[in-house]
């Protein structure tokens, strides 16, 4: 029995092992930062989903509408992955998606699945819309066993043609597409005993049958489903089940489940920073980003959060060694060699983040050492864009830093600026963002002398007639 156990262990430690492939969360604890989406406005962000076309939907109320109610909007995810300004989704809305739930687009079957209010159920039933020649077609109900649009199997004389829905089944709400398309997981309050319903509403699943039509609904068990309410359930590698739930007793929390032995595991909470004191849901994560909604920042209202990769400690170019003058005063020598980078700029951006403030204070603390000294503030961008954009856009960097030192007390006049543009390359023709962030910088050195004018880098042919906004260029 012991060598049995034993080996039932090991399977078990080997199969955790390989799910944790799967668990995307887990590239994102170390060397990135969780921040709002630069998209969020001073609405409810309420919901979130993938899309096609590297976009997410974003459900919040339109501004330009008479209705509070949320409604579908797109989003391009960026490269550095950010969100692009929500675009309200002409071919969304004529499906007639409203109110707050998710969206569920399924790229293998080219489907759409969504929660729809049902007048003659009075209560949220999914429905779904097929992509014929890349449009949506008309949403019909889609066929569950057991739920809504099947017929008794009763006489239709002893039934008076009715359909029938079954007692107990009620708010269908938050598809998630899993299985290549061949499974779907929801939220619902089904109070039947032969769907074991756990607490306030669970998270269920249906498997497509070989007609098109779907399963009756499975309790994904009580790894996952608790007295609580579960909801937003978001399967990675057909293994790893992310959901919230208010099982922990304060605020929503973010959760994840590993699918071992055929079913799921008690489910873990995912700690900070995916979870704070307030309600964290609806994450949804690829081979590339994760996204999540929180009402975290600012209190009370629903944004949109996203991982962004930290900076890499700044790269300070080596100095060229000056020779000394003979018996060369050691503090003379010192201030030649003086040179700080600040910090890196985001792309297009002229101004900086709060996540340089401690690099800021130690420019501050060095500078102060020379007292009497005037400084040379240089600004540098990276490659993309046209000569004349870059060269104002380095010098906008540079004055936005002088400014900063000049709210430090340091005097107007012992602060010079110059903008390089692209002409001060630390990596030549970069190819990577990481690469391009480190010619997007600001210097900060003692001035000496005139800065000679640095020798123009070449630049591919391919980027000699960029339009002047770089931003637009980019794209």
């Amino acid at each position: 029995m012991r060598t049995n156990f034993k080996v039932v262990l090991l399977a078990f430690s080997l199969a955790m092992t390989s799910l944790e492939v799967f668990a995307v969360d887990g590239q994102y604890r170390e060397d990135y930062d969780l921040r709002a989406a630069s998209m969020n406005k001073a609405v409810n962000e309420s919901n979130i989903s993938f899309y096609r076309n590297n976009q997410i939907i974003v459900m919040k109320p339109n501004p330009k509408g008479k209705s509070t109610k949320p409604v579908p909007f797109t989003c391009n995810i960026k490269e550095n992955g950010d969100l692009t300004k929500p675009k309200l989704s002409k071919e969304l809305n004529k499906l007639g998606i409203e109110g707050s739930g998710v969206v569920a687009y399924d790229s293998v079957y080219q489907m759409l699945y969504f929660a729809k209010y049902d007048k003659v159920d009075k209560d949220y039933a999914l429905y779904q819309s097929e992509a014929l020649k890349g449009k949506w077609q008309e949403p019909t109900k889609m066929k569950i066993e057991g739920v809504g649009t099947e017929r008794a199997k009763e006489n239709y004389m002893l039934v008076a043609g009715w359909n029938y829905r079954e007692i107990g089944l009620s708010g269908f709400r938050n598809p998630s597409v899993a299985k290549g398309g061949n499974r779907i997981y929801f939220t619902a309050r089904i109070r039947q005993r032969e769907y074991n319903n756990v607490g306030s509403t669970d998270i269920y699943y249906i498997d497509r049958n070989p007609d098109g039509t779907w399963s009756r609904p499975v309790n994904c068990g009580n790894g996952v489903n608790s007295q609580g309410r579960e909801d937003y359930a978001f399967c990675v590698g057909d293994s790893v089940l992310y959901y919230s739930t208010t099982s922990k007793g304060y605020g929503v929390q973010l959760m994840k489940s590993y699918f071992v032995n055929g079913q799921w595991t008690k489910g873990e909470d995912m700690g900070k920073p995916f979870n704070s004191n307030f309600i964290d849901k609806n994450l949804i994560a690829n081979d590339k980003h994760i996204f999540l909604v929180s009402n975290r920042n600012p209190k009370g209202r629903d944004d949109v959060y996203l991982f962004r990769k930290k900076p890499d400690p700044a790269i300070i170019p080596p100095v060229i060694p000056i020779p000394p003058e003979p018996e060369p005063d050691p503090m003379v020598q010192f201030k030649k060699e003086w040179n700080f980078v600040l910090f890196y700029f985001d792309f297009d951006i002229d101004h900086l983040s709060e996540e340089f403030i401690v690099q800021f204070n130690e420019l501050v603390s060095e500078m102060k050492q020379f007292p009497n000294e005037t400084f040379e503030v240089t600004g540098h961008t990276d490659e993309r864009g046209s000569d004349r954009y870059n060269q104002k856009l380095s010098e906008r960097r540079a004055n936005f830093v002088r400014d900063l030192l000049i709210k430090e007390g340091f005097p107007p006049e012992k602060l010079l600026t110059k903008g390089f543009g692209e002409k001060a390359l630390v990596v030549e023709h970069a190819k990577t963002e990481d690469e391009r962030q480190q010619n997007r910088r600001v210097e900060v050195r003692i001035y000496q002398e005139p800065l000679p004018t640095p020798v123009s880098n070449s630049v591919p042919t391919d980027q000699k007639n960029v339009e002047p906004n770089a931003e637009e260029s980019a794209k």
